[in-house]
């Protein structure tokens, strides 16, 4: 079956999607562009194809044209009109896709393959930041880097950006076979990828596997995330996020690391939590050690990752699958989101930004999730009931993305900030007393203990 189809955007997006169309039979025999869609009535054709009508009248379009498939080609554009287009093809029976973003276009890897459905991070009103490869390539020109919880969905993606710099290995480091497994099929046959199966909280095999492969530079991502989840085993969460955390940087300090980078996250900030408190404590562990000198640390401190293994896009989207209802826990709870490739080319960008170690990711407005809700469900195309729930242990309605004393400078990157403050909280004496102190109260299991033991090192902790 031939689909008729129109092209939202008569700019160079648009254009690259109609070339390919037309100039690979296997997609001409199948895909009839009819036209163009853009508010620009300035442009009437493209390669001879009309530009038919404006964003407006596109329900016209389809109708008269009896159009099958919809691309969105329009990936400088703010991303209210998507929404726009969207919602002017509401209830009608027709496919949609779109272009990835113009960062893609730019760097030139955009083919049939990448158009896809449209996904949340399309509809979030922000534009995508690129690699900037040009101005971080002396950063990791010929370094080994290393990723812990490399398997999960931001370690894969920086791992993923990493090996698009001139770096000489990614070591990528994970508890769980599988996702690393899947790393191996996909990274294989680039010879400066490898994998270590390992665990953080295992101190002597971190300091083996840094002494082996003596990197240079340490993401550190793998970290227990799930607020409820945390509430009741407060024991895992310090033992990952706080011990965990020591163990790979003292590793990092022992074995000559340069850069040391801890992935953190908004509910750090005045947690009401376990896990927003233990991310806050391992953010003071790794910043009090810059007193020593040696290894560089620093924080970069994101909110929600649309996509990420276990977050409420996935959960929404399979709620959906089922027929709903979509469980919400407050309808004025609200949360900052980017997209999980956003989120690692910022993280991956800090460490060439010489000035500051607390680093803020730009997130833009905060979101309602209800609106998330509702976009997924018009983005199904179900009819799909929302029930809301009540808010969770330990879960805020609004968090933050930096402390009031943490005054925030730009940097030559867009998007990503950098607080210049002191960021000396802890001697190595007390960080050494104090991950004693968390051990025997983990080893023991005693959960009151452990969550007084959090209040005394993070006091804003609610």
């Amino acid at each position: 079956m031939v689909k008729n189809t129109l092209i939202v955007g008569a700019g160079e997006a648009g254009k690259v999607v109609a070339r390919e169309i037309l100039d690979k039979k296997s997609l001409s025999n199948t895909y009839k562009i009819v036209g163009f869609i853009d508010d620009d009535r300035s442009k009437r054709s493209v390669f001879g194809i009309p530009v038919l009508n404006t964003i407006t009248n596109i329900r016209d379009e389809i109708k008269k044209n009896n159009i099958n498939l919809v691309i969105i080609a329009i990936p400088s554009a703010d991303r209210s009109v998507i929404n726009r287009v969207l919602e002017n093809i509401e209830g009608v029976n027709v496919e949609v896709k779109i272009v990835p973003g113009i960062y893609e276009i730019i760097e030139g890897s955009v083919s049939w393959k990448d158009i896809r459905n449209v996904m949340p991070e399309d509809l979030l009103g922000r534009e995508e930041v690129g690699l900037d490869i040009d101005k971080i390539e002396d950063t990791y020109k010929d370094k080994t880097v290393l990723v812990t919880g490399a398997g999960g969905s931001i370690g894969s993606s920086i791992v993923d950006h990493l090996l698009k710099l001139p770096v000489k290995r990614v070591v990528c480091l994970g508890r769980g076979e599988n996702s690393i497994h899947s790393l191996i099929i996909k990274y294989s046959n680039d010879s400066r990828f490898s994998y270590v199966i390992g665990d953080v909280k295992d101190y002597n095999k971190i300091v083996y596997e840094f002494s082996y492969h003596k990197p240079d530079i340490v993401f550190h991502v793998a970290a227990h995330k799930h607020v409820p989840i945390m509430e009741d085993f407060p024991e895992e969460a310090v033992y990952n996020n706080v011990i965990g955390t020591y163990n790979v940087a003292i590793a990092s300090i022992k074995t000559g690391v340069n850069s040391f980078v801890l992935i953190s996250t908004d509910k750090a900030v005045n947690p009401s939590s376990v896990m927003g408190a233990t991310k806050r404590i391992a953010e003071k562990i790794v910043l009090s050690l810059n007193n020593l000198k040696s290894t560089r640390f620093i924080c970069t401190r994101f909110g929600n990752v649309l996509g990420s293994r276990g977050s409420v896009v996935p959960t929404f989207i399979e709620q959906i699958k089922r027929g709903g209802p979509i469980t919400l826990t407050h309808p004025d709870i609200e949360r900052f989101f980017m997209s999980i490739r956003e989120a690692a080319r910022l993280v991956i960008k800090a460490v060439s930004v010489r000035d500051g170690h607390i680093f803020v990711l730009n997130m833009g407005r905060p979101i309602k999730i209800i609106d998330l809700a509702k976009m997924l469900i018009k983005i199904s195309g179900q009819d799909v009931p929302i029930m809301i729930t009540g808010l969770r242990k330990g879960e805020k309605l609004k968090e933050e993305m930096f402390y009031a004393k943490e005054e925030l400078f730009s940097t030559e990157f867009d998007k990503l900030m950098v607080s210049k403050n002191e960021s000396g909280f802890f001697s190595i004496d007390e960080i050494e007393s104090l991950i004693s102190e968390f051990k025997g109260l983990v080893s023991n299991i005693d959960r009151d203990s452990i969550k007084k033991l959090i209040k005394k090192y993070v006091p804003e902790f609610k």
